[in-house]
C-alpha cells in the first residue's frame, strides 16, 4: 500500500486540489477571479521553462543524430500521424453530430458583434521572426523550432568543434527538467486556483442554450480521449505501453485541464515522455512539434462549431460535401490556430469562408471554443506522447520500450 501511495501521491494530490478548486469556484462564482494572481504565478513559471526546454532538448536530440535520414523519418511519420489522427478525431464528432443535433432547442441572440475579428493570415510567417530576441518567446514556438533544427544541424556540421556545445545543451536540458520538478511542487495550489476560476466564470454558461452541444461534446471528447490514447499506446508498445501510458498520464492531463494551455503543459508532457522511455531523439522532437501542430481536440471543437451553426442557420450538414469540407477545414484550421498569433480567429474565418456563415456567428464560435477549451487541450496534449510512442515503434522497432527497461532508463 505504501508503494502504491508513493507512486500515485502527486497525482492524487493534483486531482484533489482541482476538485476542491472546482467546488470553491462553483459556489464562489465569478468572484473566484480574485485567485488569478496566485494561479498566474504557477503558469508563468511553467511558461518560463518552455522556451529553454525546447531549445536545449531539441538541440541535443538532433545534434546527437549522426544520420539525418532518421530525422527525416521521424518528421514524415509525425506529419502522417498528425493528419490521420486529426481526421479520425473529426469523424468521432461528425458521427455524434449526425446522431444528436448539437443545436436542437437552442435559441441564441445573434445580434451581438465581436470587437476584433482580425487574425494573422500569414501562415508561412509562423516559421520565422524578424529579430533574434523574438525567437525566445512562447508566442513564436514554431519559429524557435525551425531555428533550433538549423542550429542543431550546424552543430553536426561543425564536427569535433560542435561537441562541447552538444554537451552544454544536454547539461542544460537536465537542469531545466529539474527546475520543472521544483515548479511542480506548487502545482496543486496553482491548478486548484485555475480550476476555481474556470468553473466560477463559465460553469453557469454551460446550463443554457449551449448545454446540449456541450454535453454531446463532453461525451465525444471523453470517449475519444480514452480510445485514442489507449490505441496509440498499444500500437506503440503493446499492452505494456498501455499500462505505462495510463500510469503516467494524470499530471499532464490535469495540468492541461487546469491551465487550458498546451505550452504550459509541454514541460510536464516532456517529463512523461521520459517516464515512458521514449528515446530522447524522438520525444524531444515530436512532443514540442505536437504542442503546436498535433491538435485532435481542436479538430473536434471545429466540427462541433460547424455542425452547431449549420443547424442554427438551417444548412443541411449531413451531406457528403459538407462533411468532407468540415473535416478538411477542421484539420487545417486546428494546425494553423496553434502556430500563429490570433489563430483562433483565423480558424473561425476559415469556417465562415467555407460555409458562408454570417460574421455575427463569430461570438457563438468564440463562446463554444471557450467552454470546450479545457478538455480539448487535454486531448491535444496527451495525444503527443501517444503519437511519439507510435513514431518510436516505426523508427526504432516494436521493442523500443523493452530496450529502455533493459538499459534501466525506466522501470518495468
Amino acid at each position: 500500500m505504501k508503494n502504491v501511495w508513493n507512486t500515485y501521491k502527486s497525482s492524487v494530490i493534483l486531482l484533489g486540489s482541482m476538485i476542491l478548486g472546482g467546488v470553491i469556484g462553483f459556489f464562489w462564482g465569478e468572484d473566484a477571479k480574485v485567485l488569478q494572481p496566485v494561479a498566474d504565478i504557477f503558469l508563468n513559471l511553467l511558461y518560463c521553462c518552455v522556451v529553454p526546454l525546447i531549445f536545449c532538448s531539441l538541440s541535443a536530440a538532433i545534434a546527437k543524430m549522426e544520420n539525418l535520414v532518421k530525422l527525416r523519418k521521424i518528421l514524415i511519420t509525425f506529419l502522417i500521424g498528425t493528419i490521420v489522427t486529426g481526421v479520425i478525431s473529426c469523424l468521432f464528432m461528425v458521427a455524434a453530430s449526425l446522431m444528436f443535433d448539437p443545436a436542437k432547442g437552442a435559441v441564441l441572440d445573434l445580434t451581438e458583434e465581436v470587437g476584433n475579428v482580425s487574425g494573422n493570415m500569414n501562415i508561412l510567417g509562423m516559421f520565422t521572426v524578424n529579430d533574434f530576441p523574438l525567437l525566445f518567446s512562447k508566442s513564436s514556438l514554431m519559429a524557435l523550432i525551425v531555428f533550433t533544427v538549423m542550429f542543431s544541424i550546424a552543430i553536426i556540421m561543425a564536427g569535433e568543434k560542435g561537441k562541447p556545445v552538444l554537451k552544454l545543451m544536454e547539461g542544460l536540458s537536465d537542469i531545466i527538467v529539474n527546475i520543472i520538478g521544483i515548479v511542480m511542487k506548487i502545482a496543486p495550489i496553482g491548478l486548484g486556483c485555475y480550476f476555481a476560476i474556470l468553473i466560477g466564470e463559465y460553469g453557469k454558461q454551460v446550463i443554457g442554450p449551449l448545454s446540449r452541444a456541450i454535453i454531446v461534446y463532453g461525451v465525444v471528447i471523453i470517449i475519444y480521449y480514452i480510445v485514442s490514447q489507449t490505441a496509440m499506446a498499444y500500437i506503440g508498445a503493446g499492452a505494456a505501453g498501455v499500462k505505462k501510458w495510463w500510469k503516467t498520464a494524470l499530471p499532464p492531463t490535469l495540468t492541461a485541464l487546469g491551465t487550458c494551455s498546451s505550452a504550459a503543459t509541454l514541460p510536464i508532457n516532456m517529463i512523461q515522455g521520459k517516464q515512458l522511455g521514449i528515446p530522447d531523439d524522438i520525444a524531444d522532437i515530436t512532443i514540442p512539434l505536437g504542442a503546436n501542430l498535433h491538435k485532435d481536440g481542436a479538430c473536434i471543437i471545429q466540427i462541433l462549431k460547424i455542425a452547431f451553426l449549420c443547424s442554427i442557420f438551417g444548412i443541411p450538414y449531413a451531406t457528403p460535401r459538407n462533411i468532407i469540407i468540415s473535416i478538411v477545414v477542421a484539420v487545417v484550421a486546428s494546425v494553423v490556430m496553434g502556430g500563429i498569433p490570433a489563430g483562433g480567429y483565423v480558424a473561425e474565418i476559415f469556417i465562415i469562408s467555407a460555409f458562408g456563415f454570417p460574421t455575427v456567428s463569430i461570438p457563438v464560435m468564440v463562446l463554444i471554443g471557450t467552454l470546450t477549451d479545457a478538455p480539448a487541450t487535454v486531448v491535444n496534449v496527451t495525444g503527443d506522447t501517444g503519437l511519439a510512442m507510435v513514431i518510436a515503434r516505426v523508427v526504432d522497432g516494436k521493442d523500443w520500450m523493452k530496450k529502455a527497461i533493459k538499459k534501466g532508463v525506466i522501470d518495468e
